[in-house]
Protein backbone atom coordinates (compact mmCIF):
# COMPACT_ATOMS: atom_id res chain seq x y z
CA UNK A 1 0.00 0.00 0.00
CA UNK A 2 1.04 3.38 -0.63
CA UNK A 3 2.12 6.04 1.67
CA UNK A 4 -1.25 7.80 0.85
CA UNK A 5 -3.41 4.88 1.31
CA UNK A 6 -2.02 4.38 4.80
CA UNK A 7 -2.33 7.55 5.93
CA UNK A 8 -5.69 7.38 4.98
CA UNK A 9 -6.09 4.06 6.62
CA UNK A 10 -4.95 5.99 9.82
CA UNK A 11 -7.02 8.64 9.46
CA UNK A 12 -10.32 6.56 9.17
CA UNK A 13 -9.46 4.56 11.73
CA UNK A 14 -8.26 6.18 14.73
CA UNK A 15 -10.89 8.66 13.64
CA UNK A 16 -13.66 5.42 14.90
CA UNK A 17 -11.27 5.35 17.44
CA UNK A 18 -11.47 8.56 18.54
CA UNK A 19 -15.30 8.14 18.25
CA UNK A 20 -16.04 4.98 20.25
CA UNK A 21 -13.61 5.43 22.90
CA UNK A 22 -15.71 6.44 25.91
CA UNK A 23 -14.05 6.84 28.71
CA UNK A 24 -10.87 8.30 27.53
CA UNK A 25 -7.50 6.77 26.53
CA UNK A 26 -8.16 3.45 28.47
CA UNK A 27 -11.32 3.14 26.72
CA UNK A 28 -9.63 3.27 23.77
CA UNK A 29 -6.85 0.87 24.61
CA UNK A 30 -9.27 -2.20 23.40
CA UNK A 31 -9.98 -0.24 20.21
CA UNK A 32 -6.90 0.79 19.17
CA UNK A 33 -4.98 -3.02 19.71
CA UNK A 34 -7.67 -4.39 17.52
CA UNK A 35 -7.33 -1.69 14.66
CA UNK A 36 -3.77 -2.11 15.11
CA UNK A 37 -3.27 -5.57 15.13
CA UNK A 38 -5.71 -6.28 12.37
CA UNK A 39 -4.00 -4.18 10.34
CA UNK A 40 -0.67 -5.68 10.89
CA UNK A 41 0.62 -2.16 12.12
CA UNK A 42 2.09 -3.27 15.06
CA UNK A 43 3.33 -6.45 16.57
CA UNK A 44 1.39 -7.38 19.83
CA UNK A 45 4.77 -6.53 21.48
CA UNK A 46 5.11 -3.22 20.06
CA UNK A 47 1.60 -2.34 20.80
CA UNK A 48 2.04 -3.01 24.38
CA UNK A 49 5.24 -0.19 23.93
CA UNK A 50 3.07 2.27 22.49
CA UNK A 51 0.59 1.86 25.29
CA UNK A 52 3.68 1.96 27.91
CA UNK A 53 4.60 4.68 26.06
CA UNK A 54 1.22 6.75 26.65
CA UNK A 55 1.18 5.53 29.94
CA UNK A 56 4.41 7.49 30.99
CA UNK A 57 4.24 10.39 28.85
CA UNK A 58 2.48 13.38 30.33
CA UNK A 59 -0.96 14.00 29.17
CA UNK A 60 -3.63 11.66 28.08
CA UNK A 61 -2.97 7.74 27.11
CA UNK A 62 -4.69 8.24 23.66
CA UNK A 63 -0.92 10.11 23.33
CA UNK A 64 -0.62 6.14 21.98
CA UNK A 65 -2.10 6.64 18.82
CA UNK A 66 0.99 8.90 17.92
CA UNK A 67 3.46 6.04 18.28
CA UNK A 68 1.48 4.03 16.68
CA UNK A 69 1.28 6.27 13.61
CA UNK A 70 4.90 6.89 14.14
CA UNK A 71 5.58 3.59 13.63
CA UNK A 72 3.45 2.98 10.62
CA UNK A 73 4.35 6.05 8.73
CA UNK A 74 7.23 8.07 10.04
CA UNK A 75 6.52 11.52 11.30
CA UNK A 76 3.30 12.17 9.21
CA UNK A 77 2.08 8.85 10.39
CA UNK A 78 1.95 10.00 13.76
CA UNK A 79 0.44 13.85 13.16
CA UNK A 80 -2.46 11.99 11.33
CA UNK A 81 -3.52 9.28 13.96
CA UNK A 82 -3.06 11.92 16.56
CA UNK A 83 -5.30 14.35 14.99
CA UNK A 84 -7.68 12.02 13.86
CA UNK A 85 -7.99 9.98 17.80
CA UNK A 86 -8.20 13.52 19.41
CA UNK A 87 -10.36 15.16 16.41
CA UNK A 88 -14.10 13.27 17.34
CA UNK A 89 -13.77 14.28 21.11
CA UNK A 90 -13.04 17.70 20.54
CA UNK A 91 -15.84 18.30 17.87
CA UNK A 92 -18.29 16.97 20.65
CA UNK A 93 -17.25 19.49 23.09
CA UNK A 94 -17.35 22.54 20.93
CA UNK A 95 -20.42 21.21 19.82
CA UNK A 96 -22.02 20.54 23.20
CA UNK A 97 -20.85 23.61 24.77
CA UNK A 98 -23.39 25.77 23.71
CA UNK A 99 -25.99 23.38 25.09
CA UNK A 100 -24.24 21.92 28.66
CA UNK A 101 -26.26 24.43 30.85
CA UNK A 102 -29.93 23.61 29.31
CA UNK A 103 -28.54 19.87 29.18
CA UNK A 104 -27.61 19.50 33.21
CA UNK A 105 -31.17 20.57 33.74
CA UNK A 106 -32.63 17.63 32.39
CA UNK A 107 -33.26 14.48 35.30
CA UNK A 108 -32.76 11.96 32.32
CA UNK A 109 -29.57 13.58 31.14
CA UNK A 110 -27.94 13.24 33.96
CA UNK A 111 -29.28 9.46 34.85
CA UNK A 112 -27.66 8.78 31.31
CA UNK A 113 -24.19 10.42 32.48
CA UNK A 114 -24.38 8.47 35.44
CA UNK A 115 -25.06 5.43 33.90
CA UNK A 116 -22.06 6.06 31.36
CA UNK A 117 -19.96 6.60 34.17
CA UNK A 118 -20.58 3.26 35.50
CA UNK A 119 -19.41 1.80 32.21
CA UNK A 120 -16.53 3.65 31.88
CA UNK A 121 -15.58 2.31 35.42
CA UNK A 122 -16.18 -1.20 34.14
CA UNK A 123 -14.46 -0.82 30.99
CA UNK A 124 -11.30 1.17 32.72
CA UNK A 125 -10.79 -1.73 35.43
CA UNK A 126 -11.20 -4.49 32.39
CA UNK A 127 -8.21 -2.93 30.75
CA UNK A 128 -6.52 -2.50 33.49
CA UNK A 129 -6.70 -6.38 34.08
CA UNK A 130 -6.14 -7.39 30.36
CA UNK A 131 -3.81 -5.48 29.77
CA UNK A 132 -1.58 -6.69 33.33
CA UNK A 133 -2.04 -10.73 32.02
CA UNK A 134 -0.96 -9.30 28.82
CA UNK A 135 1.99 -7.52 30.12
CA UNK A 136 3.08 -9.95 33.32
CA UNK A 137 4.41 -13.00 32.11
CA UNK A 138 6.72 -13.99 35.18
CA UNK A 139 6.43 -13.96 39.18
CA UNK A 140 8.98 -10.66 39.29
CA UNK A 141 6.27 -8.83 37.24
CA UNK A 142 3.31 -10.00 39.46
CA UNK A 143 5.17 -9.34 42.60
CA UNK A 144 6.04 -5.68 41.70
CA UNK A 145 2.77 -5.49 40.38
CA UNK A 146 1.49 -6.45 44.04
CA UNK A 147 3.48 -3.71 45.85
CA UNK A 148 2.37 -1.14 42.93
CA UNK A 149 -0.94 -2.24 43.95
CA UNK A 150 -0.46 -1.79 47.42
CA UNK A 151 1.14 1.21 47.55
CA UNK A 152 -1.25 3.30 45.30
CA UNK A 153 -4.18 1.75 47.75
CA UNK A 154 -2.76 2.07 50.89
CA UNK A 155 -0.74 5.33 50.65
CA UNK A 156 -1.28 8.50 49.23
CA UNK A 157 1.67 8.47 47.39
CA UNK A 158 1.55 11.21 43.76
CA UNK A 159 0.60 8.24 40.29
CA UNK A 160 3.70 10.15 39.30
CA UNK A 161 5.87 8.92 41.89
CA UNK A 162 4.96 5.84 41.53
CA UNK A 163 5.37 5.87 37.82
CA UNK A 164 8.57 6.46 38.03
CA UNK A 165 9.63 4.25 41.06
CA UNK A 166 7.78 1.33 39.23
CA UNK A 167 9.44 2.24 35.95
CA UNK A 168 13.03 2.07 37.31
CA UNK A 169 12.42 -0.92 39.52
CA UNK A 170 11.23 -2.42 36.58
CA UNK A 171 13.95 -1.34 34.57
CA UNK A 172 16.26 -2.92 36.28
CA UNK A 173 15.19 -5.56 37.70
CA UNK A 174 13.83 -6.97 33.99
CA UNK A 175 16.84 -6.07 32.44
CA UNK A 176 17.94 -8.57 29.49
Amino acid sequence: MDLIGVLVSLLLNFLWVGVLGFGGGFGMIPLMKSVTLSHHWLSLGTFDQAIAMGQITPGPVAISATFIGERVAGPIGALVATVAVFAPSLLLIVALNHWFARLKTIPGAQNVLFATLAAVVGLIAGVAVTLGVSLIHAWPGVVLAAIVAAVALSWKVPYWAIILAAGTVGAIWFRP
